[in-house]
């Protein structure tokens, strides 16, 4: 299991290297490269088809892996297939030489990550036990934040062309991927639980069904809020430094770096605190409540930040509500789970919840602008989905039994 677990945790945080740094930094200067002064627009619309492909994937690829049998078990073969989409993936973002090319770039990219993505999330509501799971939410909890920052840092010091920063990262979300895949066989159910999985996955109304638990509704809004609110900080977070901050060095991607270390930094020191109680942590509900209202106290603070200093305070303190926040947010979804059979569609549901922000922001962003408003105004808007998270986290009820162990 020990073995199991750190191979998890680092394939983890290897596929979320492989997505952060094209996001944040590769995106959008391949973006201002195609044109400098519809940057924004070019991002944005890319983004929001991105996004809604990405929502349908993953959804469809964790119902097929629950019905998957294959003696490398349900998961696994996925995975591996998601590995192999997302760095080809990444050639047709480094070709794109039009918007047009670079839209459907951006779609293909999030068709492959999250063929990857899908299946690796149910495997920690298959695999990881109900006692470790707030440890273990701690941890991955700490895979974006950790990944922006390497990301961050791999795209500031290391190669400086797009071609050798695709390498790069390649290297590294392949790497992670043959330890994990050869680090462990999986485990795998009763044949029947396949077949009967199949059915329910594709029936009429079974995509409404699980949004008849009081809790999965919550915790599926919540993050949709949650994972909004990131979509404006992170997806505009250069432009906010050129542009709102009046960047006039050669080299934002170095401040961007500082900013995501900072952050980062809160990160660790929430995480592992909740890391080292894990255990004692029962009511899940209450950590993610303050990381929500931390999250919306920072982003009221970088809506107004007028130099790099006061920046990065902001940052700091939005790195400990995102280290709150993602310390439990894999722990809560797992437990909000209504049924064991369907975990992989259900997860599948819960990264839509990640996926549609993705779609959300970008749009959002796109009206905020034309009607005036600049990379500011996103940011408000980002504390408002904190906001709203912090509401719909306060319905939330303690489970009495755990339906997906």
């Amino acid at each position: 299991m020990t073995l199991f677990l750190a191979a998890y945790l680092l394939m983890f945080l290897a596929t979320f290297v492989g997505l952060a740094p094209v996001f944040q930094i590769i995106a959008p200067l391949h973006a201002g490269a195609l044109d400098p002064g519809a940057k924004t627009e070019i991002l944005s619309r890319a983004m929001f088809w991105g996004a809604l492909v990405a929502g349908a994937s993953n959804l469809v690829i964790g119902a097929l892996s629950d019905s998957t049998r294959s003696r490398f078990g349900r998961r696994r073969p996925w995975i591996a297939i998601g590995v192999v989409l997302t760095i080809l993936s990444y050639v047709g973002l480094w070709k794109a030489s039009t918007p047009g090319e670079f839209m459907w770039a951006v779609i293909g990219f999030q068709l492959a990550f999250n063929t990857l993505m899908a299946p690796l999330s149910a495997v920690f509501a298959d695999r990881v036990p109900l006692a470790l799971r707030s440890t273990i939410s701690a941890l991955l909890g700490l895979s974006y934040p950790l990944a922006v920052a390497v990301g961050s840092s791999l795209m500031a010091l290391g190669p400086q062309t797009e071609l050798g920063r695709f390498m790069v990262l390649g290297a590294f979300l392949l790497t992670a991927a043959m330890i994990f895949l050869l680090s462990s066989g999986e485990p795998d159910g009763p044949d029947c639980l396949g077949a009967a999985s199949s059915e329910r996955n594709w029936r009429a109304g079974s995509l409404i069904a699980p949004f008849q638990s009081r809790n999965f509704s919550v915790v599926w809004s919540s993050r949709l809020l949650i994972a909004t609110g990131y979509a404006f900080v992170s997806t505009y977070l250069l432009f906010f430094i050129t542009d709102a901050l009046g960047w006039s060095g050669s080299s934002p991607e170095r401040f961007h770096a500082l900013l995501t270390g900072v952050g980062f930094a809160s990160v660790i020191a929430v995480t592992a605190v909740v890391a080292l109680f894990g255990k004692a942590i029962i009511h899940r509900q209450s950590v993610a409540l303050v990381g929500a209202i931390i999250l919306c106290a920072a982003t009221v603070l970088l809506s107004i930040s007028g130099n790099g200093a006061f920046a990065v305070v902001a940052f700091a303190a939005y790195g400990m509500g995102q280290g709150a926040y993602g310390s439990v947010e894999m722990g809560l979804m797992a437990d909000a789970l209504p049924s064991a059979e369907d975990r992989g569609r259900d997860m599948g549901l819960n990264n839509l919840a990640v996926a549609l922000p993705q779609a959300i922001a970008p749009l959002a962003a796109l009206i905020l602008t034309a009607t005036g408003g600049d990379v500011r105004t996103l940011y408000i808007a980002a504390s408002g989905c904190f906001a709203g998270a912090v509401v719909v986290l306060g319905l939330f009820r303690r489970p009495k039994s755990d339906p997906a162990q």
